[in-house]
């Protein structure tokens, strides 16, 4: 029989093996030491830089309000105009259900398709919520499985904790282009060494983010095929093509990021996260809170029902 589990933030019925609540993205199946973790597969230096920022946690709180919080409710009141949330029950939904799924997401982010002649993803947002925004032009131009690599991508950012950090960067690469009543002085607050340190991290991030993108796909060739399509539409446009998903200077190049992910997909490690990840699906309706046969309450990780003896494999 299908579970039903009823979501503790809006009420709604889930099925338990979708996970997510369909309605509001919170996650109604604890996660397990089946689910995959960052250590699992977060590039080193990403974890060493975003370690070494977190050091100004004394000042985060402050710059999260005076610039962070102020650059979202920005982005959000353009979202308003331009896009279209994201139903989860939709198809497109299932798709960002399936990829957090793989990642071991705590929750599914307010998500959009925003109008846009211009292919792009991204996430955004401060220390309290998360975002994620795909351009119609994106959908158009990718395959499912590429549009799929690129949910990977950047919800492999929210994994690795790294959106506060990158919406400060975004204000970094672009403050010049917001009004002061936007910004007001609070990029003053912002020391040269954090910035330096900052924009530093931001290219060994999207090495992670890169891996995730592998692991959601699970396919190099659905990554890279992704990577040439849209390095194609960029470079038409003149000049050199620095970013995936989007164009930072902090980015690393088109041949690196090929090189790396390779690399990767070669490791032992990459091995180890598809194993993870394969025992992960296939424990999928047996990692609920009731046995799926006689309903018994059970431990969320026992795979054979305590009352029944059934195996819920």
């Amino acid at each position: 029989m299908d579970l039903q589990i009823r979501c503790p933030r809006c009420g709604a019925f889930v099925e338990a093996e979708k996970v997510f609540c369909v309605r509001c993205g919170h996650r109604v199946i604890p996660l397990t030491v089946y689910d995959l973790s960052v250590d699992d597969f977060v590039y080193p230096p990403d974890r060493e830089g975003l370690e070494s920022l977190k050091q100004f946690k004394f000042a985060f709180p402050v710059i999260n309000a005076l610039l962070v919080e102020r650059y979202v409710k920005e982005v959000l009141r353009w979202l308003s105009k331009n896009a279209s949330r994201i139903d989860f029950s939709s198809k497109l939904g299932s798709i960002i259900r399936e990829s957090a799924l793989i990642l071991g997401l705590r929750s599914l982010p307010p998500s959009y398709i925003a109008a846009s002649d211009k292919p792009n993803a991204f996430t955004f947002g401060s220390t309290k919520q998360r975002y994620l925004v795909i351009t119609s032009k994106l959908l158009d131009l990718l395959s499912e499985d590429e549009v799929k690599a690129v949910i990977g991508h950047e919800l492999g950012h929210i994994k690795c904790e790294h959106v506060a950090y990158h919406t400060l960067a975004e204000i970094l690469m672009r403050g010049m282009e917001f009004s002061s009543r936007i910004l007001g002085a609070g990029l003053e607050l912002l020391s040269p060494m954090f910035r330096l340190m900052l924009l530093s991290w931001h290219r060994e991030s999207e090495i992670s983010a890169d891996r995730a993108s592998l692991l959601v796909a699970g396919d190099l060739r659905i990554v890279e095929s992704a990577l040439r399509k849209l390095e194609k539409y960029y470079g038409e446009g003149g000049g050199p093509v620095e970013s995936l998903f989007e164009v930072f200077s902090t980015h690393p190049i088109h041949p690196n990021r090929i090189k790396m992910l390779r690399e990767y997909y070669r490791s032992s490690e990459y091995s180890r996260a598809v194993e993870k990840i394969r025992r992960r699906l296939s424990y999928a309706k047996a990692l609920t809170p009731r046995c799926r046969y006689c309903g018994a309450v059970k431990k969320i990780t026992d795979l054979f029902c305590p009352v029944c003896g059934r195996s819920q494999i």
